[in-house]
C-alpha cells in the first residue's frame, strides 16, 4: 500500500446566534439550534426591601386565607411559593420555615428570633393568631 500525501484549502465560518450555531465550509452549511440549559443555582431576586421571612409569612397567609384551614406543612407552603418564586431553594426554604416557628426543636440553630407559627409536630405547622389576615377568623383548638 503506498500512501500519497496531500493538503486541500479549506476555509470556513461559524456564527454564533442566541438559539443557534452556523457553520459554513466551502459552499457546505449547517446549522444547529439549541435551547440555554435552566440556569442551575439561579439566585432569587426579590423586591427590594423584601426578605425570605416576608415571603414565608405571605405564603402562609394566602393558604390559610385559600384553604380555611390553619394547619399546613412546610412542603405545602414550598409549592405555594414556587408560582411566584421559581428559584426556590427547598432546603433554605424550610429552614426559614423552622426559623419561624419559635417552638420547634431545631429551631435554636436559626438566630431569626420570628414566631410566626406554632409547630404542631410531625411536620405541621399553625399560623400564630397575631399574624393571621384580619378577613379569617379561625375557632382555637
Amino acid at each position: 500500500m503506498k500512501e500519497i500525501s496531500f493538503s486541500i484549502p479549506v476555509s470556513g465560518v461559524v456564527r454564533i446566534n442566541e438559539n443557534s450555531i452556523t457553520i459554513t465550509v466551502n459552499k457546505a452549511e449547517t446549522t444547529i439550534g439549541f435551547e440555554p440549559p435552566p440556569q442551575k443555582g439561579a439566585r432569587i431576586s426579590l423586591e427590594k426591601g423584601k426578605t425570605m421571612f416576608d415571603i414565608v409569612l405571605d405564603t402562609a397567609r394566602k393558604l390559610v386565607e385559600r384553604s380555611d384551614e390553619n394547619r399546613f406543612s412546610a412542603a405545602a407552603l414550598y409549592h405555594e411559593a414556587l408560582d411566584n418564586y421559581p428559584n426556590l431553594k427547598r432546603n433554605s426554604w424550610t429552614s426559614h420555615v423552622v426559623a419561624c416557628a419559635s417552638n420547634h426543636p431545631s429551631q435554636k440553630h436559626y438566630n431569626s428570633r420570628r414566631d410566626y407559627f406554632r409547630y404542631l409536630g410531625d411536620g405541621a405547622y399553625s399560623l400564630n393568631d397575631r399574624y393571621m389576615a384580619k378577613t379569617n377568623v379561625f375557632p382555637q383548638p
